[in-house]
């Protein structure tokens, strides 16, 4: 059942290895609405990361937009945990943000090594 796991003379088998984790910061760029704030958090919550850093500033007062700079830590394997069933992000996917009256971006996902 645990053969995996070394044998430490005790009736419980412990995983002592470290997962790896991984620190990110994100700029994100929201409408002032209520209830953005918590639905980013959650966003963050529901995937097994926690939220180090929080800053947010109006940037236009006109477009009711508002800039989130995240620091944020977690383990990779949290990432896609929170969507039933887990989904995670492959090569050659694309996400694409937009926002109204600003614009719109894309980014193709790539491996970390190319």
């Amino acid at each position: 059942m645990n053969a995996h796991l070394p044998s430490t003379g005790s009736a419980y088998f412990l995983d002592t290895s470290k997962k790896a984790v991984e620190t990110h910061t994100l700029a994100v760029i929201a409408d002032n609405e209520p209830g953005v704030l918590a639905r980013i958090i959650g966003l963050f919550a529901g995937r097994g990361y926690n939220i180090d850093s929080l800053t947010v500033s109006e940037t236009s007062h006109e477009k009711h937009v508002s800039r989130f700079t995240i620091v944020t830590t977690g383990t990779p394997q949290g990432v896609g945990l929170g969507m039933k069933p887990p989904l995670y992000l492959k090569p050659g996917d694309v996400m694409r943000l937009g926002i109204d009256g600003l614009g719109v971006q894309e980014q193709r996902v790539a491996r970390w090594d190319d």
